[in-house]
């Protein structure tokens, strides 16, 4: 009853007829919309009929109108029931029977839309058409941004024009321009998206670049300064090692003249030691001179490590900006993606708006639904069909099981009853026979007692529901109140 009841608050709602949205069911809706309903299904079977639309204030008034809204749908042939209380203290199931009724009789749409063009002013609608199609395609084209009194706002353009009046939009225009809105939203999020990822790649690709060539050339430094420190530590040894082998020399030559001055020879030959004691000098500057280019090398070579270190760390600090790019194009992201998804929304309502205002679904829907539904009813038919086969044959096994223990006992019976006349057990058993065949047709007379009461309690329960669904308490109470109006009103 749900769908059938969708189906009449579609049709109503083409109608024009104002209430909320969120009603799903006919018992959600209050008289005066259920009386403006009905005023404006007759309406829009025949116009010529005159029916209130609006509920007047006093009781009297009210019933009046209702009668009258009944005695129209029973002129336009409603069979069934109809008066001033199906409107004003209104059943759900009457209801929908009513609404049913005044939807079938409603005209049809193709048929309206066909019968107010008729066929002389449709050649001449396509005659202008193509005339005008000609016009256009032999006329050179002019792009909008070139026409005069032009100006653009972003990817739209607009045209200034005195003393003329604004043209209706169609609604396949309005929805063409949404699509293009979407298209062009879609396409700026989609190019700010690739030029934001370009720029983090090429940003991200620039640090790898410098922060791998300072790493291969503080590795080289770092190589460089070990093997001259080595070299250092070298020449060093050899420094101490020479120094050592002049002081040596120099103490034997001492030894060496002061033996000889004591033997007796002062003639010594001073230019051959001499000699070698520069030689010995000139090996001890050279050495000098090597450790100070050393030290000078270990210096710059300092200095080149202080450098390297100072351009990683500012590497680091151009680490920290990307950092801070990177976290401000995230964010712009996020708030782009934010805004596509409220620009989504808002298409989905404003699709939801303009399928209200053309009327929602077509018609065609719901008697796809409704021929849906006819295909679950024949269904349920054919099922309660083979049900109703299947109890059948089990009633005319019963019967027949009957049957043969009807015979079987008469048989039994018979010759239980002439041997009893001969032996006393035989009178026991005949007596025994006849107590089981009176507790046994007991207790199957209890079992049909039982479903005869399953049977009943089961209709009660149906009728208790249809009870509680014509809501008679409710009725009661509004028929009460109407009536202390009326009391008053009296008076």
């Amino acid at each position: 009853m749900e769908e059938v009841d969708s189906i009449i608050l579609h049709f109503l709602r083409q109608l024009k007829v104002n209430f909320n949205d969120d009603t799903k069911c006919l018992n959600d809706l209050s008289v005066d919309v259920i009386v403006e309903a009905a005023s404006r299904c007759i309406s829009a079977i025949n116009p010529n009929i005159k029916v209130p639309s609006k509920l007047p204030p006093g009781v009297s008034q009210r019933i009046e109108v209702a009668a009258q809204i009944a005695s129209i749908c029973k002129d336009l042939g409603y069979k069934n029931d109809v008066g001033y209380q199906t409107f004003l203290y209104y059943n759900e199931a009457e209801l929908r029977q009513v609404f049913m009724f005044l939807i079938e009789k409603l005209p049809n749409e193709d048929k309206h839309t066909n019968t107010t063009v008729p066929t002389k002013k449709k050649n001449a609608l396509l005659q202008e058409i193509a005339l005008k199609i000609d016009e256009e395609l032999n006329t050179m084209w002019i792009p909008p941004c070139c026409k005069p009194n032009t100006h653009t706002i972003g990817d739209f353009i607009y045209t200034e024009e005195k003393n003329i009046k604004p043209k209706e939009i169609s609604e396949v225009e309005i929805m063409g321009k949404l699509q293009k809105l979407n298209e062009i939203t879609k396409k700026s999020t989609a190019a700010k998206r690739q030029q934001t990822e370009n720029i983090i790649t090429d940003k991200k690709v620039e640090i790898n670049k410098s922060l791998k060539e300072l790493k291969e050339t503080a590795f080289v430094l770092r190589q460089k300064l070990d093997t001259l420190e080595s070299e250092r530590n070298i020449m060093d040894v050899e420094y101490s090692q020479a120094t050592k082998y002049c002081e040596r020399a120099e103490a034997d030559l001492k030894n060496v003249e002061n033996i000889l001055r004591d033997i007796g020879i002062t003639n010594i030959e001073d230019g051959t030691i001499e000699n070698k004691l520069n030689k010995v000098r000139k090996n001890i500057n050279s050495l000098h001179s090597k450790s100070e280019n050393l030290t000078s090398k270990n210096l710059s070579l300092k200095v080149e490590i202080d450098k390297v270190n100072s351009t990683t760390t500012l590497s680091e600090s151009e680490r920290s900006k990307c950092k801070s790019i990177l976290v401000n194009l995230k964010e712009t992201a996020k708030a782009l993606k934010e805004e596509c998804e409220k620009k989504e929304e808002l298409s989905k309502q404003l699709r939801l708006k303009y399928e209200k205002l053309k009327g929602g679904n077509k018609r065609h829907v719901y008697t796809e639904r409704i021929l849906e539904i006819i295909g679950n009813v024949e269904k349920q038919n054919l099922e309660i069909g083979n049900i109703l086969q299947d109890t059948r044959k089990i009633q005319k096994e019963i019967n027949t099981l009957e049957g043969q223990l009807d015979r079987c006992f008469s048989i039994a019976d018979e010759t239980l009853f002439k041997d009893a006349k001969k032996d006393d057990q035989a009178k026991k058993a005949y007596k025994l026979l006849a107590l089981l065949h009176s507790e046994c047709n007991t207790i199957v007379s209890l079992v049909n007692d039982t479903g005869n009461l399953a049977r009943d309690i089961v209709d009660l329960e149906d009728n208790i529901k249809a009870e509680k669904s014509k809501r008679t308490e409710d009725i009661l109470e509004k028929i009460q109140l109407d009536l202390t109006k009326l009391q008053k009103e009296s008076l």
